[in-house]
């Protein structure tokens, strides 16, 4: 996870500041009264740090956190009356670089993460001999239901792959338009038809 935020200022000039010096807390800060805190539990695997990010329309807030040990987390925030409203948490899954978004007028928020390198000695072969590597997952949470679909995504390499070329650039979700799906991997751009089957399969030809 790069780039970390502890810091959100929304329209009307309220702010959003996370604080994990010491314990991991969520203020709402407006005209320099503390409106509210929400007090994060210390996660159960550690805590390597932290990251805010908001939804277009400011009404949700998302907390990314990671233990530094190639797991990724999130909670689910609604801002309400100036008040935080707990939707979700995740808890830790295995992965790193987590990036979020949110699709379908915001009833969806996707998290894409990488779940491995692709580096010749991690490659694994299915029943047909072929070689593909575990690459990374989608998810998504449906903000009606609070359901999280989990997708894996399997990546079968051309024949001219090249390794030392590949495990650079980043992996995040792009859009949904006319159904597809569209991410963004360091193979390149490839689109899903929405919604996803339930482990994602990429072939690069030659």
């Amino acid at each position: 996870m790069n780039n970390l935020v502890n810091l959100l200022v929304l329209a009307d000039g309220s702010k959003i500041i996370l604080q994990d010096e010491d314990d991991i807390s969520l203020s709402l800060v407006l005209n320099g009264k503390t409106k509210d805190t929400f007090q994060f539990p210390y996660p159960s695997g550690g805590y390597g740090g932290g990251s805010l990010l908001l939804s277009s329309s400011e009404k949700y807030v998302i907390f990314s956190y990671f233990s530094g040990q190639s797991e990724e987390g999130f909670a689910l925030f609604e801002i309400v009356d100036s008040q935080f409203k707990f939707l979700y948490d995740s808890d830790y899954l295995y992965g790193e670089n987590a990036n979020y978004d949110f699709a379908d007028n915001e009833k969806i928020l996707i998290q894409t993460f990488r779940t491995g390198s692709w580096y010749k000695e991690n490659a694994k072969t299915d029943e047909n001999g072929e070689l593909y590597y575990a690459f990374g997952e989608l998810n998504l949470l449906n903000l009606e239901t609070f359901s999280l679909d989990r997708h894996p995504i399997l990546v079968y390499p051309s024949d001219d792959w090249k390794e030392e070329k590949t495990d650079v650039g980043t992996f995040l979700f792009t859009d949904i338009a006319d159904g597809m799906l569209r991410v963004e991997m360091p193979w390149g751009n490839k689109t899903f038809q929405y919604p996803l089957q339930e482990t994602l399969v990429i072939r690069f030809s030659k």
